[in-house]
């Protein structure tokens, strides 16, 4: 039987590897292949699967440390992958990430995963959907296929959750219950979330792309019935690369409409202060024109004639509401009331 399959949690501080982690070590020396799952492995299963498949020092230490960037390299003949499976929570509006390492060998992968929470990250149920997906005679590069497209499907809807967000916001900009601040908040809040979903999608799409290289040189070399085997999983691969480019582009889309709601959400805060800036420079304007007149009669002079009119005092008055309605009427009409 050329498949040994083990989805493992291991028990933090054991002084060797699991035992079901030995048993797949043991098979595959002698021949097997080997699929390996691990969540949270402890730094003994690391060990021994660094002496048993050849891993290499450097990709193992960035299995010991959290926080990578989504990426891919290789080693000799082998694989090491940083995937981001994502997961978005409706309750909160928000993207929860997950983190796992991916090893592929010509006879083995192996997933690592560092999910502190399973509740709020996927990428167990990724990885358990991509075990049960496996077919009878499974090799390294079809599960790798079960692994990417699950991680892809993944995305989906949380780009449409993401999207859904935006949706609200654009509506919020114009609507009865606007506030300048509070929109402000929830733009920069969710381009934050979009960005950092950004660097995980955009990867994956580059790595698809070099797998199908690798398939396409083994089309080319291998025999006519390997061959035919090889262009078939790389259609798979291809309907696979072609989704997370479609993720990718609604990522991009989706961006691009946020930091537009925000320059927009800048330019109606603009307006609105322009308003009220001609609205106080029109009232200012109102209430100096009487007070001009009021000083003017407040000057302490003893030729003025208007002082010694019976009606002098309802003409000065006259004159203030006068002049007070005419700009009132003339703000008016240019709407700056």
């Amino acid at each position: 039987m050329p498949l040994l399959l083990n989805v493992l949690n291991p028990d933090a501080g054991a002084a060797r590897p699991s035992d079901s982690v030995q048993q797949t070590i043991d098979a595959y020396r002698a021949g097997e292949q080997a699929f390996i799952g691990i969540s949270n492995p402890t730094d003994t299963d690391l060990a021994w699967l660094n002496d048993t498949f050849g891993l290499h020092r450097l990709a193992v230490e960035h299995c010991e440390f959290g926080h990578q960037r989504a990426k891919m390299e290789k080693y000799g003949d082998i694989y090491f992958m940083v995937l981001k499976p994502t997961v978005y929570v409706d309750e909160l509006e928000e993207i929860r990430f997950g983190e796992a390492r991916v090893f592929v060998g010509p006879r083995f992968v192996i997933w690592l995963n560092k999910d502190s929470l399973r509740s709020e990250v996927h990428s167990q149920e990724v990885m358990e959907a991509a075990f049960a997906r496996l077919e009878d005679e499974p090799t390294p590069m079809k599960f790798l296929h079960q692994l990417m497209d699950g991680l892809v499907d993944g995305y989906i809807p949380v780009v449409e959750g993401l999207e859904n967000d935006g949706d609200k916001i654009e509506d919020s900009l114009f609507g009865d219950n606007y506030e300048a601040s509070e929109i402000s908040q929830r733009i920069y809040g969710l381009l934050n979330e979009v960005s950092d979903f950004k660097r995980a999608v955009k990867p994956v799409a580059q790595m698809l792309e070099l797998i199908m290289g690798r398939l396409r040189t083994q089309a080319n070399a291998g025999a006519e019935r390997q061959q035919e085997e090889t262009l078939e999983l790389l259609r798979h691969y291809r309907d696979v690369h072609d989704h997370a480019v479609h993720v990718s582009e609604r990522v991009d889309d989706l961006f691009t409409s946020l930091e537009n709601a925000l320059q927009v959400n800048a330019t109606i805060v603009a307006e609105r202060q322009n308003d009220d800036m001609k609205k106080i420079s029109a009232w200012a304007a109102i209430f100096v024109a009487p007070t001009i007149v009021g000083s003017i009669y407040g000057m302490n002079f003893d030729d003025m004639p208007e002082l010694h009119w019976t009606f002098g005092y309802p003409f000065a008055l006259g004159v203030m509401v006068a002049v007070s309605l005419g700009l009132w009427l003339v703000f008016k009409k240019k709407e700056w009331l």
